[in-house]
């Protein structure tokens, strides 16, 4: 294991250095964070969420129309800029599934920022759900600011869970769309992060890994066998190597760039969708729609402000002793209301 030991303590230092820069709150609040995604996961784990869709005859003009009613009833601002997306080349559909997957990119070029919004469609009413999730993520992504970046996902989830209820209020057909795609997303970060937590959790706490630190893991922070860290450490390694070798070509022109392309492959995405899944479940039911919409246009005022401030403001107290169990609350009261309605 020594030998594992030293190339992931390679790995990680670069990581780290990277994530102290760009994702200081991941190093900040790892333990919570893991000790919440494995909260999550047990609570799921116990249904596969598989609701079938079927596609129907959806054209893109019923897509763009049925979300641009939506875009409306969040914030008649945003019109102007739906209704410019396709004359500006902005916005894109693939028929053919030609895009790994539906995403709203944001590239930021001294003081210019060029977006684009590329949909795999569904043909049905999933292709709505999409939309909306890339456009909010279009609204709030024409500048860059870190709070930006941690909670994009949260706000995009949100409108998501806004435009699925919009919907069903519309009595669409329920096969025409997957209520639980979020959750089964969710699902899958959650399980890839949850395979090095404790990894990343022990190396960010006491530093390069080696044969000592199972002890300091059970003395200070959890109970794990020797066995399994061994095993995390080991899949963890081949993970980042994979991703090394992956980026071989870009890493060998720049090697500075290490930690930041491994951290990209999926460190920093992992965490933000869970935290932006689980928030958002948390405001779905607590919340007022319009602190949402407010937050999302004033995200970027906000830079002086913690997640946490910024959480306070739209009803969130992340610290309050309550907030874990009235966040599981939320997300039983979602799957059973969305559960009743396939079973009718």
């Amino acid at each position: 294991m020594e030998e594992i030991y030293n190339k992931l303590n390679f790995y990680l230092n670069d990581i780290c250095n990277y994530l102290e820069k760009e994702n200081s709150f991941l190093l900040d609040n790892i333990l919570s964070i893991a000790k919440l995604n494995d909260t999550f996961l047990e609570y799921i784990e116990q249904d596969s969420f598989d609701n079938k869709t079927i596609k129907n005859n959806l054209t893109f003009d019923d897509v763009y129309l049925l979300t641009r009613e939506i875009i409306e009833q969040i914030d008649k601002n945003y019109l102007k800029e739906f209704d410019n997306l396709i004359q500006s080349g902005e916005l894109d559909f693939s028929f053919n599934n030609d895009y790994d997957d539906s995403y709203c990119i944001s590239m930021y070029r001294k003081n210019e920022v060029k977006q684009i919004i590329n949909i795999n469609r569904d043909f049905n009413y999933n292709d709505v759900r999409v939309l909306i999730h890339e456009f909010i993520h279009y609204t709030n992504g024409k500048k860059y600011s870190i709070n930006r970046k941690y909670l994009t996902e949260f706000l995009s989830i949100y409108f998501e869970f806004y435009a699925i209820d919009y919907l069903l209020a519309k009595g669409i057909n329920k096969e025409e769309i997957d209520y639980f795609h979020r959750i089964k997303s969710t699902k899958e970060h959650s399980n890839i992060f949850n395979r090095y937590e404790i990894v990343l959790l022990a190396f960010i706490k006491f530093g390069n890994l080696d044969e000592n630190t199972v002890s300091l893991l059970q003395k200070y922070l959890l109970n794990i066998k020797k066995e399994a860290f061994e095993k995390e450490c080991t899949i963890l390694y081949k993970n980042l190597y994979i991703a090394e070798e992956r980026n071989r070509t870009k890493i060998e022109k720049n090697p500075e760039i290490l930690g930041c392309v491994l951290s990209e492959e999926f460190i920093t995405s992992n965490y933000r969708y869970i935290l932006g899944t689980l928030l958002a479940f948390y405001a779905h039911e607590y919340s007022a729609f319009q602190d949402i919409v407010y937050l999302n246009n004033h995200i970027h005022e906000y830079n002086d402000k913690s997640i946490y401030d910024i959480c306070l403001i739209i009803g969130i107290d992340i610290n309050d002793t309550n907030f874990v169990p009235k966040l599981f609350t939320a997300i039983h009261k979602y799957i059973t209301a969305k559960q009743s309605i396939i079973k009718r």
